[in-house]
């Protein structure tokens, strides 16, 4: 979803944050939704020969407060040692309007996952995936650079770390 972090890039106390935000759930039901969490991003990221994966952070998730300040730089953290796996590359999207404001998606192969608040669909007919390829490499284009990427979020840590507020700074890839 745009403005958080990607489930398969999420700590486990941004996670347990997220998922305890939804309206009447319960403690059995944040850990299971957890558990399976965790076990996707063991499944799909830390495999014996994993995919290549290229995630697209929206800027705005490094500044919306997700739990405490410790959990936020903890997700930081999270993020750049996901981001120093050799097949992972992880690129922030300055927080302007952008063609998937509406909903995340993730592409694999001849296939897209398109999710929203509701719920996700897969597609697979060639004419959406192509649409949705072209969709993302535009996306791409319009981000920081890897190097840049990376500053952003290490510096976003070391703000959460020391309780500023980063939601009051004013902050850019060049000046991270």
């Amino acid at each position: 979803m745009p403005g958080t972090v990607t489930g398969l890039l999420q700590s486990e106390d941004y996670a347990r944050a997220i998922l305890a935000t939804f309206p009447a759930v319960t403690e059995d039901t944040i850990a299971t939704r957890l558990a399976s969490r965790v076990e996707r991003q063991s499944r799909v990221l830390a495999r014996a020969d994993p995919p290549k994966a290229i995630f697209l952070v929206d800027e705005l998730a490094l500044y919306r407060q997700v739990g405490t300040g410790d959990v936020m730089a903890g997700q930081m953290r999270q993020l750049a040692a996901t981001a120093a796996m050799p097949h992972v590359t992880v690129q922030v999207l300055p927080a302007v309007a952008h063609p998937a404001n509406a909903s995340g998606f993730v592409i694999a192969d001849d296939a897209v996952w398109c999710e929203h608040v509701a719920g996700g669909y897969v597609f697979t007919d060639g004419q959406t995936v192509s649409g949705l390829t072209t969709r993302f490499d535009t996306l791409r284009g319009e981000c920081y650079r890897v190097s840049e990427s990376l500053t952003l979020i290490k510096g976003m840590a070391d703000l959460w770390t020391a309780g500023a507020s980063p939601l009051t700074q004013t902050r850019t890839a060049a000046s991270a």
